[in-house]
């Protein structure tokens, strides 16, 4: 067995990725291509924006866990809505296929930070499908006024040394999250 290092993915790599041939593109639904894939990432943007309306329950697990409920909030005629400082539950516009060799990890993008917000991610497993969820920070005491389809990530993928067997790949409660299934 011969053992492979694990790499950051590049533009290349994530273009052939993206490519027709794939029947299941690493990243589905890019408002525009040639401007939101960079050199050592691709940039999601924002669909939905949310306050979080009551508090949550963190347990253990799944089961002993309870999300906090949400208000969707409207963007305006400009397609803008101004969040006061806080959190916010944001869906993004693109849908994320990590394949079983490799993950995901986001950082917020660099005028989100220098506007004074940040964005929290979590990992994004190989073996996982779906329309993902971030928090949105605004630290800005005069809060932040942002458009809907801003990109506000960037995410970014590692091959891992090698893929993951049958059985080992995400399968958690937020699999095909946001994804209308048919029936």
């Amino acid at each position: 067995m011969s053992e492979s290092v694990p790499s950051f993915l590049t533009k290349g790599q994530l273009l052939a990725l993206l490519g027709p041939h794939n029947p299941k593109p690493l990243v589905e639904g890019l408002l525009d291509p040639q401007v939101q894939v960079q050199p050592s990432g691709i940039d999601l943007s924002l669909q939905k924006i949310f306050t979080l309306e009551t508090a949550a329950t963190i347990g253990f697990t799944q089961a002993e866990t309870t999300l906090p409920s949400y208000e969707e909030l409207e963007f305006d005629a400009e397609d803008k809505v101004y969040l006061a400082p806080g959190p916010y539950k944001v869906v993004l516009n693109e849908v994320v296929n990590i394949p079983r060799n490799i993950v995901g990890i986001a950082r917020p993008r660099s005028t989100i930070c220098r506007s004074g917000a940040t964005v929290g991610t979590a990992l994004w497993d190989p073996g996982y499908s779906g329309r993902s969820e971030v928090l949105l920070i605004v630290h800005n005491r005069h809060g932040l006024t942002i458009a809907k389809n801003a990109r506000i990530i960037q995410l970014c993928f590692w091959e891992l040394a090698e893929p993951l067997q049958d059985g080992e790949a995400y399968s958690g409660r937020y699999q095909l999250e946001n994804l209308k299934l048919s029936s």
